[in-house]
Parts: C-alpha cells; structure tokens; sequence
C-alpha cells in the first residue's frame, strides 16, 4: 500500500492559528492514502496540509517572498562581506554550493505542494459519494488552484525567459503522484497546463464558493450566516485567504501577463480576469476587494488585506518581522539618509512623493543601532498588539489595476486606471504619463510600482525577469541592478530528484 507523507500538518514555526477551527488539525506524522480519504475530513486535512506546507521556509514562509528571491532582485544588501554565499547569491552565483543547496531546496518545496493537492486530486473523483453540500466542488477546486500556483512559480523561477523560451529548457508538469519520475515539458505545453487547471477551478468555484455570494464580514466570525456557512460548517470561514473563486481569476490575469512577453494578444485575457476581480461584488453590491489606502496604513495593516485576494495566515507575523527586519535582522537597505540621487530608497521613492505614498510613510525606519544608523529597515509586516492583519499576501488588487493600466490600448484608459490606483496610494499623477513617448514612461512607472507595492513579497525578480530587464529604467538615474539570461533563468537540481512524487 503506497503510503505518502502528511508532514504539512505537523504545526511549525510557520503553522495557522487555531483559532481557524477549519485548520485544527491533529498532528499526523504518515498514514496511508487509504485512510486518510476514507472521509470528507480526511480531504479537508490533505488540503490544509498543502496549505501549511506553502509557508514552509524554503517556499513562502521565506524564500520565495521576502527571502532569497529578493536577494535575487537586489532588493537587500548584505550586511557582512564575510557571507559569501548570500554575496554568490545576490551576484546569482548559482554554482556556488549554498546558493545551489537553496535553489535545489525550493524547486523541492514547490513540488511538495503539487504532491500534496495530487494525492487529493487523484482520489477525490473516486470518492465523490462521500462529500456534502459543496465540500467536493470547493476542495477540487481548490486543489487543482494550488496545483497550478505552484507550477507558475516553478516556471517563473526555473523557466526561461518568457519573451523567448528557449526550448532547451523543460520542466515537468505532475499530475499523480507516482514513483516515476514525470517527463519535462516545454514553455508553452506547460503553460497550457496551468491553464487547464485553473480552467477547470474556475468552473468548479464559480456557483459554489461562498466567496462569490456572501461577504467576507458574514463568512467570518462572529457570523449569523445559516447552515452549511459558519455555523454548521466552519470550513467555509476564512474564504478571503484560500485559493477562492477570485484568486483563480487573479492567477489567470498573472499567467496570461507572462504569456504576452511572447505574445501581447493575451494582454486581452490577462485585462479580461483582471477586470473581473476588480468588478466582483458581495449580494450587497459591496466590493469584494478594495485598493490600501492611508486609513488602512493608520490602522496598523501595513499589508493592506482588503486586497487581499488569497493570502497565508501567519500566527506570529510580528515575531517573524522582528526577527527578519528589526534592528538585529538581517534584511535591510544600505541607504544613506540624503537625497543624492544614487542609493536605492531614494530613487524607489523621490522625495517629493514620500510626503502621501503610503507605501512610504511608516513603512520605511533607518535602525538606530550604532554603526547601522544608514541601513533602513522595513516594516510591512510589523504588527500592533494584538493586531488582526497576521496576513503575507499571495494575490493582490493592486496588481489587478496594474496589469489594466499595462493592457490598456491608449494613452486615456492607461492613464484612467493609472490614475485609480495612484489616487488610493498617494502616488502623484497629475499630468499623466508623459506626451511624449507615454508607453515608455507607462513601462518605467509600472516596473517601479511593482517594486514599490510588492516590495518583501517576491515579486521583483519575476517583473525583471518578465519585462527582461537589463538595467533598470534610465530615469532611476544609477546602474544598481543589471538583468540577464544567467541571472533570470536559475538552474534546475542537476539531477532530477523524484521530489515531486513522494
């Protein structure tokens, strides 16, 4: 009997709290596929395990959000000449042993979560009998969401460029969980896949995911929502951060912006899902989502989770922040406190726009320890006591508008839903983009926002690598950060582990 792991559930450093009662799950070191999906229960748990397996530190619990990948974009500095391997790393060395140990240790993690969601999707179909309400359509779904979500990271990571895959580099696209090692694919076959998936979760979450009927406020305690919602079923609580109805859409708009480097006539699709997440509305006819903005900022929710399309609940948020940004931690700018038009902050972010962005005003902190007192430290993820924002986001809004104003055909609509999103993030924008040559301008304003809006979320190396960045726009006005096929396509493991598959 083939047995596979369920370490996910063991609870960690980076493990939901549990208050979720929809993630109390026991801890189980193995069992055996046969028992595990013997009950609607035993899914439920495969698919937590999935989730708390993404925070894992060598995935999104580090890694691939705040961590190596944005040493990849320079977005750090290392404090220490002494740390070579982080050095190799922000030079992406990636034949240096460490660097290698952490790029070999993510491609892993990543198909560790595909191995999870198949074990789900390989048995759900066959015990569709067991499944009440709408518990079948919304953890398929689900699944095959996180299946092509860690997939697309995959690709962005160890694929090739996108405005010219090379063929010679192949991954392969898992769909079973098997003791065969799966046959890599190329670029544009396994970007097919990942469509399919989502297709088919799009289909399956439209009518049934609660998301889509109820607000967020009613699908969250304290609730009066009627049975199966909340009070029989609490499974259904917390849409907001699960790969809900509108996280597929999100993804597609993503997938669909990295297919256009090749081919701009999936600008359409990627405009058409962007459009739709931003149009969602509750039966109230309140959006779903909205852009962060100052008020947000004052609260404390630094991450701005009305945005939040699909996000990870991290217990200790703030615990980790401290740890990681703080005065000790080890992520942080090397950032004189003047405007001399070269280092980094004051480039990303002129002095004359700090006085209203407010992804400026409180986020950013030069440390105060001696001998530091030049290297500024970031606060996103910092919490107040006993602050409800324990949120790292996956999927945002603002992206959806950023990927509009990118789509957009003229100089007006760009500069419409430009104008929207600048409006909520106190960005000037006063005379639009520029007369002159306006796409170019467009480009070099949406490279910065991305920098700017998903700055410690990993999302800065995958825009470089999307747009191909060589340097960085002109108008930042100093050579920090060069672009290449070297840098942006990092190594698969040299030989191809089974990871996927146990």
């Amino acid at each position: 009997m083939k047995k596979i792991i369920i370490s996910a559930i063991l609870l960690g450093a980076f493990a939901v709290t549990g208050c979720n009662k929809w993630l109390d799950v026991k801890p189980v070191a193995e069992t055996t596929k046969d028992e595990l999906f013997k009950s609607q229960k035993g899914f439920r748990d495969a698919l937590t395990g999935a989730y708390i397996h993404m925070k894992h530190s060598d995935a999104y619990g580090n890694a691939m959000m705040w961590g190596n990948i944005e040493f990849l974009a320079r977005n750090w500095d290392v404090s220490s000449t002494a740390n070579l391997a982080m050095n190799n790393l922000v030079n992406a060395n990636y034949t240096d042993a460490a660097v290698r140990t952490w790029m070999d240790n993510t491609y892993a993690a990543l198909y560790k979560i595909v191995a999870d969601v198949n074990s789900i999707l390989e048995n759900i179909d066959i015990k569709k009998n067991i499944f009440t309400d709408e518990n079948y359509s919304l953890i398929k779904g689900e699944a095959l969401a996180l299946r092509a979500f860690a997939h697309f990271d995959v690709l962005r990571m160890f694929g090739p460029v996108p405005d010219n895959p090379a063929a010679t580099i192949e991954l392969p696209y898992v769909q079973a969980v098997s003791s065969q090692i799966v046959e890599p694919i190329g670029f544009l076959p396994f970007t097919q896949q990942i469509l399919a998936d989502l297709d088919a979760a799009e289909i399956l979450l439209k009518d049934t995911d609660p998301f889509v009927h109820y607000s967020r406020a009613e699908l969250n305690p304290p609730s009066s929502m009627p049975p199966p919602y909340v009070v029989a079923d609490d499974f259904y609580m917390y849409r907001q951060i699960r790969f809900n109805y509108y996280a597929v859409l999100a993804l597609k708009a993503r997938v669909y912006m990295w297919l256009s480097a090749q081919d701009p006539a999936q600008k359409a699709n990627a405009a058409k899902y962007a459009q739709m997440v931003i149009d969602a509305k509750d039966h109230n006819g309140t959006p779903t989502f909205r852009l962060g903005r100052e008020s947000d900022r004052v609260a404390g929710d630094y991450t701005m989770t009305p945005e939040h399309i699909t996000a990870l609940h991290v217990f200790n948020l703030n615990d980790i922040a401290n740890n990681t940004f703080g005065e000790g931690g080890p992520l942080s700018r090397y950032d004189l406190n003047v405007s001399d038009g070269y280092y980094y902050l004051n480039n990303l972010f002129p002095v004359s726009e700090r006085v209203s962005d407010v992804r400026w005003t409180g986020m950013w902190a030069y440390k105060t320890t001696p001998g530091a007192t030049n290297y500024a430290m970031y606060r996103k993820f910092n919490q107040r006591s006993n602050a409800p924002f324990l949120q790292v986001p996956l999927l945002r809004l603002s992206e959806m508008y950023l990927v509009l104003t990118e789509c957009a055909a003229t100089k007006s609509e760009a500069e419409s839903f430009y104008r929207t999103y600048a409006d909520q993030k106190g960005i000037p924008f006063v005379n639009g983009f520029a007369t002159s040559g306006w796409e170019a301008d467009r480009k070099n304003k949406l490279i910065r926002e991305y920098v700017r809006e998903f700055y410690a979320e990993g999302q800065t190396f995958f825009t470089y690598k999307r747009f191909n960045l060589a340097n960085l726009p002109a108008n930042w006005t100093y050579v920090y950060y060069n672009g290449s096929a070297a840098r942006y396509i990092v190594p698969k493991p040299d030989r191809e582990i089974n990871y996927h598959n146990k």
